[in-house]
């Protein structure tokens, strides 16, 4: 059986692979787990080679070992290897990449392999995801606080988790959470989820004058960007958009 994760949400794509191979270790006695990174290039030929050898090794001996291949490119040798290797019973395979390898790969999307996706959370999804980890934990904290640390933490499940558990360790809540700090906001517009970038750009708007974040978001742009920028500020003070819009622009 080969099960396929992949997903930009690193956080729950990794749950899930902690999940499931603890309930193959509970079901297989004595099971072994062997690990091939095909996405470093120092070694993802020897990996390769090594995943080569197992598969053929389970399909002669069974199902005594796990195999998780982490994959960051798809690749027609990995490709070929994964067809055979979907077709046997005996076989114990985790493939976990951070988006779908491609067209290559859409058999690993259909029976006998098992697929599931992991797309960063946004809205009342990531509100309700936060506020399940915050229970797990029996974290207890004003309602005020969760809410900001949601708004701040946008779709990125590894920056809830974090502050949630320094949240737990310390049980004062940071005063970031309380008074969102404006520059660890004006660093989430650079994020690369585009929820995480929404989500600080509407709290800065609310909070904030958009002259002075259009302004300082100028002032520590790099060339580049200055000119995009320079251009969005005469549109503006030739009535064509409003510093808001330029802002959600500039953040798309």
């Amino acid at each position: 059986m080969i099960i396929y994760l992949y997903g930009e949400d690193s956080y729950r794509r990794q749950q899930k692979l902690r999940e499931l191979s603890a309930k193959y270790k509970e079901k297989h006695s004595g099971l072994t787990v062997e690990n091939f990174d095909l996405s470093a290039e120092a070694s993802a030929e020897e990996d390769l080679d090594r995943l080569r050898d197992f598969i053929s090794a389970q399909s002669l001996f069974g199902g005594s070992k796990l195999g998780v291949i982490s994959a960051k490119t798809a690749t027609k040798e990995l490709a070929a290897i994964l067809k055979l290797a979907a077709e046997e019973k005996t076989m114990n395979l985790f493939l976990v990449s951070e988006k779908h390898l491609g067209k290559e790969f859409n058999f690993l999307l259909k029976n006998p392999v098992l697929s599931e996706e992991f797309q960063p959370l946004i809205g009342a999804q990531f509100a309700a995801f936060v506020k399940k980890e915050a229970a797990k934990r029996n974290l207890k904290c004003p309602p005020e606080i969760l809410s900001n640390l949601i708004r701040l933490a946008g779709s990125d499940s590894w920056l809830a988790i974090n502050e949630l558990e320094k949240l737990v360790l310390g049980g004062k809540p940071d005063d970031s959470l309380i008074y969102p700090n404006f520059f660890t906001l004006l660093n989430r517009l650079r994020g690369s989820s585009l929820a995480g970038r929404l989500s600080a750009l509407s709290f800065l708007i609310e909070t904030q004058d958009s002259v002075g974040i259009f302004n300082v978001l100028a002032s520590q742009a790099d060339a580049e960007t200055k000119i995009k920028m320079a251009n969005y500020d005469v549109a503006v003070k030739s009535g064509k958009l409003g510093y808001e819009e330029a802002l959600l622009d500039l953040v798309l």
